[in-house]
């Protein structure tokens, strides 16, 4: 579990808390102790395999180091559950919304009932959020206006938080038997700035193989679904990611499909088309005839992209 994951867990968990109206004290100690492991320069989870005390590091006490300790060896924060239980799941969606810190959103639940953004944004298109003091009209419409651009899609992930998940995965996927060649596509090849969930390609002639693997990766949360050539993932700090095998005479082509973008894709398929070819995830076709296919080189070569 890296940092960044162990302090996303505490600054959840602050969250709830706070909407929750706990105490001011501890609270700030969540927020204090996630900031800390946000900006320490070693791994935590390194430090616990040497045996490093967690309760030096600065704001964090003896119970909160075993808190923490619990969380990186068994990938679970029992106070987050049981917060978690005592809560509608929406409202950590709410705090997306500038304007709504953890007050606010406790206050529109309980005076409102909102508990989501849907709730938000039926409750703003009403006028019923203005009549609350603390809230006004031009409050209600900035939150409206805010709420309807977020909607309920997922939080991106940094670019390099998203390249130290794909290391990780990346390594070990390669200790699996019968892998080959393995590379991150999608977003994060392209260098977003932030990714919406991974790609991971693998070449090998076994799938079952690797997807065995692959099941046995402690950093996994919740599997979405199972296959003999594909996976989706979530691991613990709520990132998706996709796992797909191919044979390796395919993993140029691949690698240059699954890399996209979109826009990129549409364009190099009209340009093999022009040159009387097709272009997909298997390779370049001349009719039946497979021109490439094992590198991106080769691939883009046959429509003299370099």
């Amino acid at each position: 579990m890296q940092n960044a994951d162990i302090a996303r867990t505490l600054h959840r968990l602050a969250n709830l808390l706070d909407i929750e109206g706990a105490n001011a004290f501890r609270v700030r100690a969540y927020r204090s102790a996630a900031q800390t492991i946000e900006t320490h320069p070693h791994a935590l989870q390194e430090m616990l395999a040497r045996d490093e005390p967690l309760n030096e590091l600065p704001g964090i006490g003896r119970d909160l180091a075993e808190k923490i300790t619990e969380l990186i060896t068994t990938g679970h924060l029992p106070v987050l559950e049981e917060a978690e239980k005592r809560l509608p799941p929406g409202l950590l969606q709410l705090m997306r919304v500038s304007q709504l810190g953890p007050r606010r959103v406790r206050q529109l639940h309980e005076a409102l009932g909102i508990d989501s953004l849907e709730a938000l944004k039926k409750a703003a298109r009403e006028g019923r959020i203005s009549a609350l003091e603390g809230f006004g009209k031009k409050t209600e419409a900035s939150i409206l206006k805010e709420a309807e651009r977020i909607d309920d899609t997922p939080p991106r992930t940094r670019l390099d938080e998203a390249h130290r998940a794909a290391a990780d995965l990346i390594a070990w996927l390669e200790h699996a038997e019968g892998a080959q060649r393995i590379s991150a596509a999608g977003s994060l090849r392209r260098s977003r700035e932030t990714v919406g969930d991974l790609d991971i390609l693998v070449s090998s002639d076994d799938g079952p193989a690797i997807m065995t693997h692959l099941m046995a990766y402690p950093e996994i949360a919740e599997t979405a679904s199972h296959g003999k050539t594909r996976s989706t993932i979530h691991l613990h700090s709520g990132l998706q990611v996709d796992v797909r095998v191919v044979a390796d005479e395919s993993f140029g082509a691949a690698l240059y499909y699954f890399t996209g973008s979109q826009a990129h894709n549409i364009a190099t398929r009209k340009m093999a088309t022009d040159r009387g070819l097709k272009i997909n995830e298997y390779g370049i076709y001349r009719g039946e005839e497979r021109l490439a296919g094992r590198t991106e080189e080769d691939v883009l070569a046959q429509i003299d992209l370099p």
